[in-house]
């Protein structure tokens, strides 16, 4: 029965259009402009999975002691699970400050459209502390949704004045962490490549927040499900490629032996597809080439705060419900966000409003314009951001 719905609601998603505003109830999704192929049952790659692995999987609610409810996945010491969500502001240009470092050691990665064609990222770190994670930069009113829906606790670098008065007037502003003498070596400056850069070294993290009076301790962060394996068969999708602009645009290519996606970026501005040029992203820190057991694409209302020759500011309103599509294991399935107050965790669902489950592991999300185009190339998928 829920192969039937999941496939009706293919065949719907593929005829029409995202609505461009916010929304209470589900959308429906933007329409391909390519011919699909029926949803394949290839057989899934051979995994390296957990023996006990629990076959109706873990979440969204209910996990074991012992489990980061951001992966799925056990951690060596469960003590680890018992502090606050961590999320760091990190820079996507200029190229010449990549690669990043700490990227690799996500749990989460949400990487969003900022300004004149760029991108940033908010990692979300949980049971692990990396020595040294950045370069750090400023905030967006986007990360307000994300800090306020994992509870986190929140390292940036300053930010446009509007952006720094809405996040003191909100509910995160106890819970957030910059540079001065309190924070040191939490929040400190290197030099690299010449240049003088923030960096976050999350293992002096838990001493900086006593120190400023941040409370610390663990929060409800429920709402993720994990599965090993699906009893549903998706779209094939072994390369899926994210254009936020000219200047921005990445590719996610599943490696079949790992069964997850790895990321390629940019290498030049690039004003079609055709002159796009990619090199593999890797993490400074350990050299290794930053992946993703699940690429989560997530259909987003946009608008300008401000838009002149000189700034541009966006809103990005991540509350109510949205289209997503889940890629995981070499198939794209279709689904939905939903996030209902602002302290309310971001959740995917299904056609008739279960969790999806994800593959256990680590996730990016791709966060882009409700009015995207979305294109199809046999088992190659094509996103191209757009603001209504």
């Amino acid at each position: 029965m829920k192969k039937n719905i999941l496939i009706a609601l293919l065949l719907v998603m593929l005829l029409t259009a995202c609505s461009s505003g916010a929304a209470s109830t589900v959308e429906e999704t933007p329409s391909l402009t390519a011919t699909e192929p029926a949803p394949t049952n290839t057989p899934e790659p051979t995994l390296t999975p957990t023996p006990d692995y629990p076959v109706e999987g873990i979440g969204p609610t209910n996990y074991p002691a012992n489990v980061n409810s951001l992966t799925g996945l056990e951690v060596a010491d469960a003590a680890t699970l018992a502090e606050r969500v961590v999320a760091v502001k990190i820079e996507n240009l200029p190229r010449e400050h990549r690669p990043q470092w700490g990227l690799s050691a996500a749990d989460l990665v949400y990487e969003y459209y900022t300004e004149f064609g760029s991108t940033r990222f908010v990692a979300l770190y949980h049971g692990n502390a990396p020595v040294k994670v950045g370069p750090v930069r400023s905030a967006r009113f986007f990360d307000i949704h994300v800090v306020q829906s994992y509870k986190a606790v929140f390292l940036f670098g300053s930010a446009y004045s509007a952006v720094y008065s809405r996040m003191w007037r909100s509910d995160i502003s106890p819970r957030l962490v910059v540079e001065g003498s309190s924070t040191y070596p939490a929040l400190h400056r290197e030099e690299q490549d010449g240049e003088n850069m923030l960096f976050a070294d999350l293992t002096q993290l838990p001493a900086a927040l006593t120190k400023v009076g941040i409370d610390n301790s663990q929060q409800d962060i429920s709402g993720m499900f994990f599965r090993k394996t699906l009893d549903v068969s998706g779209y094939p999708a072994t390369q899926l490629t994210v254009r936020f602009s000219s200047a921005i645009y990445n590719r996610w290519d599943y490696d079949s032996a790992a069964g997850s996606y790895v990321r390629s970026v940019d290498q030049a501005n690039a004003d079609s597809a055709a002159s796009e040029t990619y090199a593999v992203l890797t993490d400074r820190a350990n050299g290794e080439a930053i992946s993703a057991d699940n690429v989560v694409i997530l259909f987003v209302p946009y608008q300008y705060y401000v838009k002149n020759a000189t700034e541009e500011v966006m809103e990005v309103t991540m509350l109510g419900s949205g289209d997503a599509l889940i890629a995981r294991d070499g198939q794209i399935f279709p689904a939905f966000w939903k996030r209902e107050k602002s302290d309310s965790m971001l959740t995917l669902v299904d056609a008739d409003g279960n969790a999806f489950p994800l593959k256990p592991g680590n996730t990016w999300f791709e966060v882009v314009g409700t009015s995207s185009e979305k294109v199809q190339d046999g088992n190659s998928w094509r996103i191209t951001h757009a603001i209504p």
